[in-house]
């Protein structure tokens, strides 16, 4: 079961590292995929709180989100976003983000077709930030379905909790570290085979640690760095993420990043106004396939209140 489900979560996630709770790393929102997630030093925006909840010392008022990604070979994912400023330079934020894969042909280990497969993956954020510090509890629900009577199911769920720093050293510099799967990092199965017995066991989610700089060269160019470390099955894989945002109007911005050596990001945000004091920002992205899975669109929404 395991390699259909990492399988599946390669499927979503492009090139990410092939362990449990991979599909969280893809993106949460367009901004955030074209800047390749290099996110941990950044400043508070809508959906800050996926990357350093440290940053919701920031937040003003009530910001509110939503995410659609249409992407290749039937796979979707949706986000949903509110955060508020607390007293005391702290903030609070709650997130579900859905990640999804309809009808996969699967295979047998013949590589001959079999039934089709489907799976979700649900993932809901309570995060704090107080001052420069951050906290995320992360609940996450897993179902895999392997064939269409959904006789043979399987479902895991677990509760993780991930820490954030960030901090600004200059007006133009600023640092973030973000340990992830800190505490409690198993994912516990349940596996439904329809013989009347009950299976389960447990998976270990790999500890990441994030570093990351941000630097505001001026007004219009923003250039963003982060640098991954993951222990997975004794291992370190390491991996590094670059992002640069161009403003060359108070409204609109052009973004570009670069995840490892060769996954190029783009995409743009613009900022209209339905009256002058409500602001509504989209943001777009386009993944070009770095496996050659085809292109996907990302959109997002959000505005402050």
């Amino acid at each position: 079961m395991k390699l259909i489900y990492l399988s599946l979560m390669l499927i979503l996630c492009n090139n990410a590292i092939g362990s449990i709770g991979v599909s969280s790393h893809y993106a949460y929102s367009a901004r955030s995929f074209s800047l390749s997630d290099a996110l941990v030093a950044d400043t508070y925006h809508t959906f800050q709180s996926f990357s350093n909840p440290s940053t919701l010392n920031q937040c003003k008022k009530i910001n509110i989100g939503s995410s659609y990604f249409h992407m290749s070979l039937d796979r979707s994912i949706q986000t949903i976003y509110f955060s508020k400023n607390l007293p005391g330079n702290a903030g609070l934020s709650i997130a579900i983000l859905r990640e999804s894969v309809n009808d996969f042909m699967g295979k047998d280990s013949f590589n001959n077709p079999t039934n089709n497969i489907s799976m979700s993956d649900y993932y809901g954020l309570l995060s704090f930030g107080l001052k420069s510090f951050g906290i995320s509890i992360k609940m996450h629900y897993s179902s895999l379905n392997i064939n269409e009577t959904h006789s043979d199911r399987f479902s895991g769920n677990s509760i993780v909790v991930d820490l954030g720093w960030s901090k600004n050293l200059t007006d133009k510099f600023r640092l973030g570290v973000k340990l992830e799967n800190i505490l409690n990092p198993y994912l516990n199965w349940d596996v439904d085979i329809a013989d009347g017995f009950s299976h389960s066991y447990t998976e270990e989610y790999p500890l990441i640690i994030s570093l990351g700089s941000g630097y505001k060269m001026s007004k219009e160019h923003y250039f963003l760095f982060q640098q991954d470390i993951s222990s997975f099955n004794d291992d370190l894989v390491y991996s590094s993420r670059f992002g640069y945002e161009y403003m060359p109007t108070e409204n609109l911005f052009i973004r570009c990043g670069l995840k490892g050596n060769d996954d190029l990001r783009l995409g743009f945000g613009y900022i209209y106004s339905l009256k002058d004091n409500l602001p509504i920002i989209l943001d777009y992205s386009i993944d070009l396939g770095s496996q050659k899975e085809g292109i996907s669109h990302l959109l997002t929404w959000s505005l402050g209140l």
